[in-house]
């Protein structure tokens, strides 16, 4: 059984902003972050709810659902029906984790440490829980860098990222050919030539993802998140 530290009501608040809320069905994927810096939970929490880089108001309150520490313990810092402020426009469908410590990676080479063995151990076992409960693929796990933050959450932490994206089932991998050959169907039927109808995330699928979104002016990021998949619906029914 995972064992995680809940602080939700431990850790200080904002004095009056609060999280918008959802309803957990609108959660589809679980995003990894490193600290960028070498402060405690506790010290990123005050640092959240005062004036920060993220808003000129301060945060509500710890700006990822989940913590972990570098003797490897998981803290919660917010329930999960909580939008916190960790991903920029995927932050409504997204759980966002913070690893603590201070790591190199692309375009940032100021890290003063790499993962501990227990942070990565607790990272896997946390993200395992989640997907369970969620009924989430592995492809449905990703790090900051996909989403234009390059230097989060670090090398280590990336290559585990992209390690675990590819480690699929053979169930999973039908149940991700199944969703990309809708998505493929829908885009071929709009005349955006995303290729045979093969489940297989190519080229010219991805080209034609972000050649939807540009004209649909949503969020050209290449990935097919709930605004983008209730309007290829929307135009597709």
């Amino acid at each position: 059984m995972i064992k995680i530290e809940n602080l939700t009501n431990k850790l200080p608040w904002h004095a009056t902003r609060r999280w918008a809320t959802r309803d957990l069905s609108k959660i589809q994927k679980i995003v990894v972050h490193q600290e960028l810096g070498e402060g405690s939970i506790e010290a990123v929490n005050n640092y959240h709810i005062s004036p920060n880089h993220i808003s000129s108001k301060g945060c509500p309150h710890f700006c990822y659902h989940y913590g972990i520490r570098k003797d490897g313990e998981i803290v919660q810092a917010n329930e999960l029906s909580s939008i916190t402020w960790h991903v920029g426009n995927h932050n409504k469908e997204s759980i966002g984790i913070m690893i603590q410590g201070n790591f190199d990676g692309p375009e940032y080479d100021l890290g003063t440490a790499e993962p501990t063995a227990e942070q990565v151990q607790s990272l896997s076992e946390l993200v395992d829980y989640l997907i369970k409960a969620f009924n989430f693929t592995n492809q449905d796990v990703y790090g900051h860098h996909h989403f234009g933050k390059p230097a989060c959450p670090g090398y280590v932490l990336q290559k585990w990222v992209e390690d675990k994206r590819k480690d699929i089932s053979d169930e999973e991998v039908v149940k991700v050919e199944k969703t990309l050959k809708e998505i493929q169907k829908r885009l071929n039927k709009l005349g955006y030539a995303a290729g045979p109808v093969d489940g297989i995330h190519g080229i010219k699928t991805l080209a034609a993802i972000r050649r939807f979104q540009k004209d649909q002016q949503l969020e050209v990021d290449g990935v097919v998140g709930p605004s983008t998949w209730q309007r290829l619906v929307k135009l597709t029914s």
